[in-house]
Parts: structure tokens; C-alpha cells; sequence
């Protein structure tokens, strides 16, 4: 892994800081992809990885896809300015999301209805999304890529000062 990359992977707090609408892309065998918007992420639980919390409901083709090849991408913005982080990586683990890990993903899951509710998104329709029971996907950050929409949408992250 090059240097560049591994500065990124070591700076993801500081690239995902306030980035809480989370959508995680995968892929099935004939290249047909899945999206799905998520309860929310969490860092770690290493440097350079970060933990989706993909619920149940909508999720099968997710897990599946995850199951066949591992490939996954992460899409997390700040709702208010558009500004969007790309992560690919591997997916190392997805696991029942455990009573130990519910207070994670609330606080997740409200940061992410918090900046929805900020754009005009209704309470009653950010509060009737499912976020439990659900998944923690374990991803590996292999590339990062600027996802702002504007010139540098898709230009590689080099170091968090590029943003």
C-alpha cells in the first residue's frame, strides 16, 4: 500500500468528520450493484477501517453480494453542504449487530436523521426509517475519493488537507 494511502486511511476521523448520511454500494457476480442507505457508521475498530450499520430490512441483497465478493463502496455526506467521502475497500466481517453495539449505532442513526431533518427532510419520515435490528459491516478503506459535487469529484484524497 502506498504512503499516500495509508496517511488517508490513518486520517479517516478527520476526512469523515460530520459526514453522517451513509449509503454502502455493493455488487453481485454479474456486476449488478445494490445500494442502500444505512443506520449509520462508526470508526474503527482499527485505524483505516470503519464500521457500516446496515439494517436488516432491505439489506439481503447487501449481505449476499458481501458474502459472494467482499467489494463494497461507502458514500458518507453532510447532508447541509453536500460534502461527500467515497471509501473502497474489502469488506473483512459482517456480523449481528449486538446489544453491546446499539448505543453506537443510535448515536449514528440520530446524527444521521439530525442533519436530514436540517435540509426539510420531516421528523416522522427520518424517524420511520429501520435501524434495528441490523449488521455491523467491518470495511477495510483501500481508496478514498472526493465525492463533492464539483470539479474534484473523483479526484483520489491524498492526505486530509486536500479536502
Amino acid at each position: 500500500m502506498s504512503g499516500c494511502v495509508e496517511n488517508v486511511r490513518k486520517d479517516l476521523a478527520a476526512l469523515l468528520k460530520d459526514l453522517s448520511v451513509v449509503a454502502i454500494g455493493t455488487r453481485d457476480a454479474e456486476l449488478r450493484p445494490e445500494c442502500v442507505l444505512t443506520a449509520g457508521v462508526t470508526l474503527g475498530p482499527s485505524p483505516g477501517r470503519l464500521t457500516v450499520w446496515v439494517p436488516e430490512a432491505g439489506g439481503a441483497r447487501t449481505f449476499a453480494n458481501l458474502g459472494e465478493n467482499g467489494s463494497v463502496a461507502v458514500v458518507l455526506e453532510e447532508a447541509g453542504t453536500h460534502r461527500t467521502v467515497q471509501v473502497k475497500g474489502r469488506c473483512l466481517e459482517v456480523r449481528p449487530a449486538t446489544e453491546a453495539d446499539r448505543e453506537a449505532v443510535r448515536a449514528a442513526s440520530e446524527a444521521f436523521g439530525r442533519q436530514l431533518m436540517a435540509v426539510g427532510l420531516p421528523a416522522p419520515v427520518v424517524r420511520r426509517r429501520s435501524t434495528w435490528p441490523c449488521r455491523a459491516v467491518v470495511v477495510e478503506a483501500g481508496e478514498v475519493f472526493e465525492q463533492t459535487p464539483g470539479p474534484d469529484a473523483g479526484r483520489p484524497l491524498t492526505r486530509t488537507a486536500s479536502r
